[in-house]
């Protein structure tokens, strides 16, 4: 993982002409957070779709690995499509179905492409259970940072609502989409895009996150 994050500082060094902005969601918010703690530097802002730093406590993510173990070899075991008819029916996803028929369906054809061997490899060595604990790490991060969650996934949003207050940049805001769960950016794209827009025009200011929220249209 190590070898894989200095590969991608040095193609980033390469594109230094305009700021550079790290945007993720989920497992990928997970990917972002590690690079920008190992790479602070590397990054003008971030934004963060549904992050999670990690599991605090090491028992819970030693239960959390074995659970991600189990769950990879049922993968390997059953196949891919088996996978995913089980995983659109989890609560955290089930609100997709609400997506844009044709992105829903763009998706499900996307997420097709995917093999049993490399999701269940995901699960064993970027699980919850295995991602680091990054929560000691955000203290390294002076960026702006925009952390976005779905009001329905109350999981995630109390994440980012205990997020927000260890970050060091008074630029950094949590936003909550109405009316989304866990993939708010395609749940409710639009609310989402705005949101994005407007941190990104605060970055060109000296503003703070009292200002950026000023700014944010009333539900």
């Amino acid at each position: 993982m190590v070898e894989c994050i200095s590969e991608q500082r040095a193609n980033f060094d390469a594109q230094a002409s305009t700021p550079n902005v790290l945007l993720g969601y989920s497992m990928g918010a997970r990917a972002a957070l590690l690079h920008a703690t190992q790479f602070p530097n590397a990054w003008d802002a971030l934004i963060l779709i549904s992050p999670n730093p990690g599991i605090e406590d090491e028992a819970e993510r030693a239960k959390r690995r074995a659970l991600d173990a189990e769950l990879a070899d049922q993968i390997e075991r059953d196949g891919l499509q088996a996978f995913l008819d089980y995983w659109k029916e989890t609560p955290m996803i089930r609100s997709q179905k609400q997506i844009r028929a044709e992105w829903l369906a763009a998706m499900q054809q996307n997420r097709l492409k995917h093999t049993a061997s490399g999701l269940a490899n995901s699960l064993r060595y970027f699980g919850q259970g295995s991602a680091p604990n990054l929560w000691p790490e955000l203290d390294k991060l002076t960026m702006p940072i925009c952390l976005i969650t779905g009001q329905q996934d109350i999981k995630y949003t109390e994440i980012s609502q205990r997020i927000l207050p260890t970050l060091r940049c008074q630029k950094s805001v949590h936003t909550i989409v109405d009316g989304a769960s866990h993939m708010p950016h395609l749940e409710q794209a639009e609310a989402s895009a705005d949101v994005v827009k407007r941190f990104l025009k605060h970055l060109d200011h000296n503003a703070t996150s009292d200002d950026y929220l000023a700014s944010t249209p009333k539900n």
